[in-house]
């Protein structure tokens, strides 16, 4: 699968209290998207295409704080967290996720993607991702997903 990653970010001339990462679409949540706030300078919004198309949306924090979960590795600076992946509404359940995250890997190989997963669990667990817990349980925080360090596997 042919993914390209097109990179957007606000430029130094553009509002920050109006800028938006993405072009409105019916086939992405806009709420997630392109909900007017104040965007950090520190995320990295990524559009994805496939045969010139968009398939997938991604945002990638640079600043992650995990270190109060349970048996965290340290990780410091080399963590890189997939703060939200959509794919595109006509185009789910294609792998697409899966060939998203492992480019994310690759082209970041020395970072160690992680991901607090709502409602995604059973996605992060295919990968095989290991799943780390909040002290406070997984009724109140997202569970944590980190990337294995041998990740992605050869194809």
């Amino acid at each position: 699968m042919d993914l390209i990653l097109i990179e957007k970010r606000r430029g130094p001339d553009d509002d920050r209290y109006s800028w938006q990462p993405f072009a409105s679409s019916e086939e992405f949540n806009d709420r997630w998207w392109n909900n007017i706030k104040l965007f950090g300078d520190t995320a990295t919004y990524l559009e994805v295409h496939r045969a010139g198309t968009e398939v997938a949306r991604v945002e990638l924090d640079e600043h992650v704080y995990i270190e109060h979960y349970l048996d965290v590795p340290p990780l410091g600076d080399t963590a890189l967290e997939v703060q939200l992946i959509e794919i595109h509404k006509e185009q789910r359940r294609q792998g697409i996720a899966t060939e998203v995250v492992r480019l994310l890997a690759r082209t970041h190989p020395t970072r160690r993607l992680v991901a607090f997963s709502e409602e995604a669990d059973q996605f992060w667990d295919t990968l095989g991702w290991r799943r780390h817990e909040h002290p406070e349980g997984s009724l109140h925080m997202r569970p944590l997903y980190i990337q294995p360090a041998a990740w992605p596997p050869a194809s």
